[in-house]
């Protein structure tokens, strides 16, 4: 089984110094990161092992830039 993933859609995100980095705020300490990358800090999960797999990131972002996937069972794509 693989693990649970982060995905982040780069051209929707407007970065955390727009919206105030809400996903990082919403996730407990140390989980979210950001990377400067095209002129705005992107989010990262530098540890997606302490994800507490409630999508809280994906339903707080105000633009829809992030979408959680759950585990998948090996030979299934999504």
């Amino acid at each position: 089984m693989t693990e649970i993933q982060f995905i982040l859609d780069k051209e929707k995100c407007r970065g955390a110094d727009a919206c105030g980095g809400v996903c990082a705020r919403i996730c407990p300490p140390s989980i979210i990161e950001y990377a400067e990358e095209c002129g705005k800090k992107l989010p990262f999960v530098s540890e997606i092992e302490l994800c507490m797999k409630d999508h809280g990131c994906q339903n707080s972002c105000p633009v829809r830039a992030i979408t959680i996937l759950p585990p998948q069972e090996a030979g299934r794509e999504f």
